[in-house]
């Protein structure tokens, strides 16, 4: 059986000095391996599809016996790595802190310890649209639980 390291360190080999980058990869009970794949730009089908056929030339026989999953994160999950993160500076980002608050807000800046934000401040004449705030908020991961693309709809 495929162990999630095994499958994690054949992904780094084949993403290497690729625009691709692992989100996750994980072999769960009853024989599932999910792969997820992202990409700087934006990932496509045939990219997956490569990546999939890539994995499967690397274990031969051993992935009969799993379950093959390979996707890109969806567009509404939280940022799992350091490079999610990165792709989206200067994008609009949801945030939900560890109090269970969400605040939105455009992404400034990312470090290890901590996130910079515009916040988005509601607008104070009823009906028009929130503006991002002049000034910028720095939130320490530790008062964060997610954080994921925002999504809007015009």
């Amino acid at each position: 059986m495929i162990t999630s390291q095994q499958l994690e360190k054949a992904l780094q080999r084949q993403l290497e000095g690729t625009p691709h980058f692992l989100v996750c990869a994980e072999v769960r009970a009853g024989g599932k391996a999910v792969v997820e794949v992202d990409n700087d730009a934006a990932i496509t089908l045939a990219d997956l599809s490569s990546i999939n056929q890539g994995l499967r030339d690397a274990f031969g026989e051993a992935l009969d016996d799993v379950e093959l999953q390979v996707g890109s994160p969806g567009l509404g999950r939280p940022f799992k790595v350091e490079r999610q993160y990165r792709k989206h500076l200067g994008k609009h980002v949801d945030v939900v802190l560890a109090d269970g608050k969400v605040v939105q807000g455009l992404l400034v800046a990312y470090t290890p310890e901590a996130l910079t934000l515009r916040m988005m401040q509601p607008s104070k004449i009823k009906g028009r649209l929130p503006k991002l705030s002049e000034e910028t908020t720095v939130v320490p991961f530790t008062g964060i639980k997610t954080t994921q693309a925002s999504i809007t709809i015009n």
